[in-house]
């Protein structure tokens, strides 16, 4: 109730105009007074002009002088009567008002003294004649109502049958009475047909709060607010009725919205929620996936490393084997590869032949082998092996640098341990050479016993091309150990830079 109350006292004060204070009213009539005319001019004016209009306003004028001085005469004398103000008195009438009702009062005194003016002296003393026809004019009014016409007797005195017939057309067509119940008319009508016209609108509010169009109810609304006038209580009364149900239906539709976003945002809370079990679940099996597949990865890894060590089982003979390298005086091995090369060797290892690498996506950066030398390979069945020289004058590593698949040499220093392994075999040439320097190519003793290592120790001493002819093939023989050389068995991997 007090929120509504509040609504009510800043409507009532939206609509009601505040009355000049005192000292405005002081000001406003000392100007008039420093502005003001002779009373006898302004009158004389009045008798000159003809014109209604103009009439009025001097009329006007004549009051507002008058009232000016009374008003400035008035407070004078307050303040001398009540020389201390009292606190709690209240007065019987404001000073505004009494500034209106004496305008009223000195207008209908100028209207009187102006009419007074008009009549006309009578010289004669006896005075007989006109009493009896003032009372007749008395009796002649007592009895017409107000819409009558005014019958006046039909006697001749000139000046006297002027005047009254003046008054008759007086009484007749500007009757007071007649006047004003025409104004209350008027104005009773103009009241009606406003409060009607505000009443329609008010419904429309009402319906269009009905229909929950609350935008356009506080436009309405506001048009309604400024053209409700002060004194319409109902209508103030109703449009503030109007403005509670706005609030409240906003207060509902707040509600409303409140409970839609709540749910809407559990809604997508479950959403997220489902989502995010979803997600863990494919990540849950993702993990799982790649768990399953690391385990094939292991396994596979470690069946190769399996596959690999089991290359390194040693024949069943390998002493005979080292017997027959001790006679000859060979105990080390050599390989050769460009520099840039020793980079991929350390990461995977050890030294894989040119098939493995391939089948397991192991880069060689700069491969001394040829592509005819890889077809031969492939022929002879071949591809899988690492190729180990005996001596480091193979004429082969020359080729390679004028070639151009290496631009940097160096020597690997391979472990004699290598010419055991079960898988390993012996050429006495180069194993890809063509036909017409077939090599004899095993893994049995009788394969080692064929190599020519008097010609592999000439060529270290006379160097490779200075061996005849017929003796260079035999001096490019060649130890095939299966698949790869493990890093542990390279002597100087770690010496070189």
């Amino acid at each position: 109730m007090n929120y509504f109350r509040s609504i009510w006292r800043k409507l009532k004060r939206l609509f009601t105009k505040k009355p000049p204070t005192t000292e405005k009213i002081i000001t406003e009539e000392t100007l008039i007074l420093s502005n003001a005319i002779d009373v006898e001019e302004i009158y004389a004016q009045i008798e000159e002009t003809v014109d209604e209009k103009v009439r009025e306003e001097l009329i006007n004028k004549i009051a507002r002088q008058v009232v000016a001085k009374e008003i400035l005469d008035y407070v004078d004398s307050e303040k001398r009567n009540t020389p201390e103000k009292k606190t709690g008195r209240k007065r019987l009438f404001e000073l505004h008002e009494l500034r209106f009702e004496l305008q009223k009062l000195e207008e209908q005194k100028a209207k009187l003294q102006i009419n007074k003016s008009k009549i006309s002296h009578v010289v004669q003393d006896d005075t007989e004649i006109f009493d009896t026809r003032i009372n007749n004019l008395f009796a002649l009014l007592s009895k017409n109502k107000i819409n009558d016409i005014v019958e006046l007797s039909d006697f001749q005195v000139t000046a006297f049958d002027k005047d009254c017939k003046q008054l008759e057309r007086l009484l007749i067509d500007k009757s007071t009475l007649r006047r004003h119940k025409t104004r209350e008319q008027v104005t009773r009508r103009q009241k009606e047909l406003y409060e009607s016209n505000i009443k329609k609108e008010l419904i429309n509010l009402d319906t269009l709060i009905g229909q929950n169009k609350l935008e356009e109810a506080k436009k309405q609304a506001s048009a309604l607010s400024i053209k409700i006038k002060p004194d319409y209580k109902k209508g103030i009364e109703r449009l503030a009725r109007s403005l509670i149900k706005i609030k409240e239906k906003e207060i509902e539709f707040y509600k409303k919205r409140q409970t839609d976003l709540l749910r809407e945002q559990e809604e997508e809370a479950d959403r997220v929620r489902i989502q995010y079990e979803r997600k863990l679940e494919q990540h849950k099996i993702v993990l799982e996936q790649a768990v399953a597949i690391k385990k094939i990865e292991e396994a596979k890894i470690e069946e190769k490393k399996n596959r690999l060590n089991s290359l390194l089982a040693k024949k069943f003979n390998w002493r005979d084997f080292q017997r027959i390298l001790q006679e000859n005086g060979i105990g080390g091995l050599f390989h050769f590869t460009d520099k840039s090369n020793l980079k991929s060797i350390k990461a995977n290892g050890g030294l894989f032949s040119w098939y493995y690498c391939d089948m397991n996506r192991i880069e060689i950066p700069m491969p001394g082998g040829s592509t005819g030398s890889r077809l031969n390979d492939t022929t002879n069945g071949k591809k899988d092996f690492v190729r180990v020289a005996f001596n480091k004058e193979h004429p082969m590593l020359h080729i390679a640098l004028k070639d151009g698949r290496i631009s940097e040499p160096i020597w690997l220093d391979i472990d004699i341990e290598v010419a055991y392994f079960e898988n390993t075999e012996f050429s006495d040439k180069n194993a890809a050479a063509f036909s017409s320097y077939k090599p004899i190519i095993g893994k049995e003793v009788m394969h080692l016993s064929n190599i020519r290592f008097d010609i592999l120790k000439k060529a270290e001493k006379v160097k490779h091309y200075n061996l005849p002819e017929s003796e260079k093939p035999f001096n490019q023989a060649e130890l095939l150990v299966k698949t790869w050389i493990p890093i542990d068995y390279i002597k100087n991997i770690e010496k070189i830079y």
